[in-house]
């Protein structure tokens, strides 16, 4: 049987935390700014060259796609933190690990951080005062790289 042919059956068990934890402190941050659809399209192609960025207006929620390589923005969604979340969405393959997960949010400090909203050390630590779950060695991950050769 080849590796990964069976899809785990995976509980999304932080997912509700997380969100309060990102509406509380991260998108909070001063440099989490508004951004136009072209911004937000420069900024996803930075981490993930490939990902297909949607206008999402006529959705409730921004969202992503693993599969599709693929994120959807509705207009009031469009800040730093939110693209930077579902860009995420695209770097962490969701058949194999849960959406809000801990290797998931490593992936997003590690974005935060290079976008300078925040810091690995303030954001991991306020990841873990929130009691949420972190995988430390998916801040500085192969994720990037594997969707994207040329990450500077």
């Amino acid at each position: 049987m080849a590796p990964h042919s069976v899809k785990p059956n995976l509980r999304d068990f932080q997912r509700t935390k997380f969100y309060r934890f990102e509406e509380a402190v991260i998108q909070r941050h001063p440099l989490n700014q508004l951004l136009s659809l072209d911004q937000c399209r420069v900024l996803a192609h930075k981490y993930n060259a490939t990902v297909l960025v949607k206008d999402g207006r006529g959705r409730r929620h921004a969202g992503a796609s693993y599969e599709d390589n693929l994120i959807t923005l509705p207009r009031w969604s469009r800040q730093t933190s939110i693209v930077l979340h579902e860009v995420a969405h695209t770097l962490v393959d969701s058949q194999y690990y849960p959406h809000h997960g801990a290797e998931f949010v490593g992936v997003l400090i590690g974005l935060l951080s290079r976008e300078l909203v925040g810091t690995v050390e303030s954001n991991t630590g306020a990841v873990l005062a929130a009691r949420l779950k972190i995988d430390i060695s998916w801040i500085v991950s192969d994720a990037f790289s594997q969707r994207n050769k040329t990450l500077r």
